[in-house]
């Protein structure tokens, strides 16, 4: 299981460049687009095209389970540092969280110099690099999440999801015009970057590592029924987001919302994945590696799309209506360039400064 992990974790961190390189292909198709035609901006014309219907695939089927499975390995990796009690030590803790301070905070900083902006507030400082902080709550929490997963596991997983899908929906319902205080409350108290909102993906991570064996049997036994599932959930995900879509009215919903089958594909990606253990995936080898490396492709990734697509911008803007030769080249960036500057990191003199840069 440990060794399919790392293919998790590099199937998320090529997700993560997908999602990203789709979020920059929606600016260039609405935000962007007087650059190449004589509009006014935004200009929501390509709605419905089929550029528009590649974007929001790869946001709600790939995109959607990159940092889902992120906190799921990190849980199971929590769970596997832990002692007899369940417990991982403070001085594990302590090394992990260091490992993260100095390099989101070096990128962070990176960022909005991009963005020749400042940050309006610690939810833009936050959200920005938002796995990061995430991690970091749940590496303190751990001592105490960890015997709850190890010993009243059902319970567990049960109340996390519920808190979870609780600030969901409370999202869902604000999507949706529902704008009353408790609505309000919820979305304004859990932030992206704050523990409840992300908590099942890591106590279910962290349930199947203190119970490697039974979830192992089950995930195998049920591993067709589970692919099933999420080829229903990837198909409920498009038609729950065209509804929620169109009853939020004329105003494009966007690309972020988080549905209740967006969630359940991301959660059942992973399953799957761990259900078809003993089946071989193409590149399975260079996978596990960039798992390996995944911190860094997440850092890294942004500033890499970001500076790609401004030269386009600034060069060949009629590339942004072409989504089928856009999209490929900022993608590409997202990965290879974090992957090339990981590997001039890995060369001495530079190697010192690589935990620095890239945790």
């Amino acid at each position: 299981m440990i060794r399919r992990l790392l293919v998790l974790n590099g199937l998320a961190s090529t997700a993560v460049a997908f999602h990203h390189a789709a979020a920059y292909g929606f600016a260039a198709l609405f935000n962007w687009t007087n650059a190449y035609r004589d509009v006014a901006v935004p200009n929501y014309d390509m709605l419905g095209s089929p550029a528009y219907y590649y974007l929001l695939g790869v946001r709600l089927l790939i995109g959607s389970y990159g940092i889902p499975a992120f906190l799921l390995v990190s849980g199971f990796y929590a769970a596997f540092a832990a002692d007899s009690n369940g417990q991982m030590p403070w001085n594990i803790i302590s090394t992990r969280v260091k490992k993260f301070i100095a390099p989101f905070l070096l990128w962070t900083v990176l960022f909005f110099v991009m963005q020749r902006s400042l940050p309006r507030g610690l939810d833009d400082i936050l959200k920005t690099y938002y796995y990061i902080p995430l991690i970091i709550q749940f590496y303190f929490l751990s001592p105490w999440l960890g015997p709850l997963a190890k010993k009243h596991w059902p319970i567990f997983l049960l109340v996390t999801f519920f808190i979870q899908f609780g600030i969901d929906a409370a999202g869902y319902l604000r999507a949706l015009g529902v704008d009353s205080l408790l609505v309000r409350t919820i979305v304004n108290l859990t932030p992206i970057w704050f523990f409840p909102t992300r908590i099942f993906f890591f106590a279910l991570g962290m349930v199947i590592g203190f119970h490697r064996k039974l979830f192992g049997n089950w995930l195998t036994r049920y591993r067709f029924a589970l692919l099933a599932a999420l080829i229903l959930f990837a198909v409920s995900s498009f038609v729950e987001y065209l509804w929620v879509d169109q009853a939020n009215g004329p105003q494009w919903l966007g690309p972020s919302f988080i549905g209740v089958f967006r969630t359940l594909y991301a959660v059942t990606f992973s399953l799957v994945l761990l259900g078809f253990e003993k089946t071989k995936l193409p590149l399975e080898k260079q996978l596990s590696d960039i798992g390996m490396v995944s911190l860094g492709i997440y850092l890294v990734n942004t500033p890499a799309i970001y500076v790609t697509s401004t030269l386009i911008y600034k060069f060949a803007p009629w590339m942004l209506g072409q989504q089928i030769l856009y999209q490929p080249i900022v993608t590409a960036a997202g990965l290879f360039i974090p992957l090339l500057l990981l590997r001039l990191f890995r060369q001495p003199p530079l190697k010192r400064f690589s935990t620095l840069i890239f945790g």
